[in-house]
């Protein structure tokens, strides 16, 4: 019998075929299990839905795993990150951010969520509360929340001769404020007087029918609240006017000036700020104030908001 030799070379090449089979197993293996695990990662499937590597990073910082579940379950949302960087975004207004959008992507993302927030994409008057009277001076009164024929606050106190015209009356919860106010503005050479202060239901019913009467509805509507959403049933909103001088609307005065840089530090705020009628509701009115509270309006005063944007992003979560 011959005994064949052993081929080392060819052993050689058989093993490292082997190897080298095996190594390309194992590789193969791991690369579908690193497939596998990627597939099941949330940036993964975010990308499965449409959004794009900037956008997915963006949506990991700001939404929390319910929220960015809900976007795995529901169809890619363009224009998104527009939004979610805004600083008053509100995740439950998303969709109708987007949808506002849609029909006016003129308008900027930063005043979309502001009108969508205060409801004001929704119409005047189109869906109505009844104020919450319970919060005080913090109370919203608008064209959305509205106070009773019945609401009479339980405060009301006669204003000083000395600060306003006869027969103003104001919630005694603003009145040491809003003395102090008007007496430090003295004391700074401007003599500011209360001009408007509280209005029954009925008053404002009046007047605002006397507009109605004469111009319509829409006019009326643009110049006055209708009964139970005006601000001044509540007590807590002034007009503060130069005493014994008449003022035009947007007439830039050291008395007005005065107001804006300091009432905030009483507890004031300007109610209806040039350029923010498509929130408020109502025209620009440089001499109306709202009385808050300091704390409220001071934090309205350094974000340089309303204070029916503060009431939704603050107050009404």
């Amino acid at each position: 019998m011959v005994k064949r030799k052993l081929n080392i070379k060819k052993l050689g090449i058989f093993v490292g075929i082997i190897v080298l089979i095996i190594i390309l197993s194992i590789v193969g293996i791991k690369k579908l299990v690193d497939e596998a695990k990627l597939k099941q990662t949330t940036e993964y499937k975010l990308g499965e839905v449409g959004y794009s590597t900037n956008e997915i990073k963006v949506l990991l910082e700001k939404f929390d795993d319910n929220q960015v579940n809900d976007l795995l379950n529901s169809k890619y949302k363009s224009n998104l990150t527009k939004f979610i960087g805004e600083r008053y975004f509100m995740y439950e207004n998303m969709d109708k951010y987007l949808d506002y959008y849609s029909k006016n992507s003129g308008v900027s993302p930063t005043k979309i969520v502001a009108i969508v927030n205060t409801n004001a994409d929704t119409g005047w008057y189109s869906k109505i509360s009844e104020t919450d009277t319970s919060m005080g001076e913090k109370m919203l009164v608008n064209k959305f929340n509205g106070l009773g024929s019945d609401y009479v606050p339980g405060d009301l106190k006669l204003v000083s001769s000395s600060y306003a015209y006869s027969g103003k009356y104001v919630s005694e919860v603003i009145y040491d404020d809003l003395i102090n106010m008007l007496s430090d503005a003295r004391e700074d050479g401007y003599t500011l007087v209360v001009s408007q202060g509280y209005r029954s239901y009925e008053d404002q019913e009046e007047a605002y029918s006397e507009i109605e009467d004469s111009s319509g509805q829409d006019e009326a509507d643009r110049l006055a609240a209708r009964a139970g959403h005006s601000e001044y049933q509540t007590g807590l909103s002034v007009v503060i006017k130069p005493y014994n001088r008449e003022v035009e609307e947007g007439e830039e005065s050291e008395e007005n000036t005065w107001l804006l840089a300091n009432s905030y530090r009483y507890g004031f705020i300007l109610r209806y700020p040039e350029g923010t009628s498509d929130i408020t509701g109502f025209e620009t009115d440089s001499w109306r104030f709202r009385y808050v509270g300091v704390d409220v309006a001071r934090r309205i005063h350094e974000e340089g908001i309303t204070f029916d944007e503060y009431y939704a992003y603050y107050l009404n979560k």
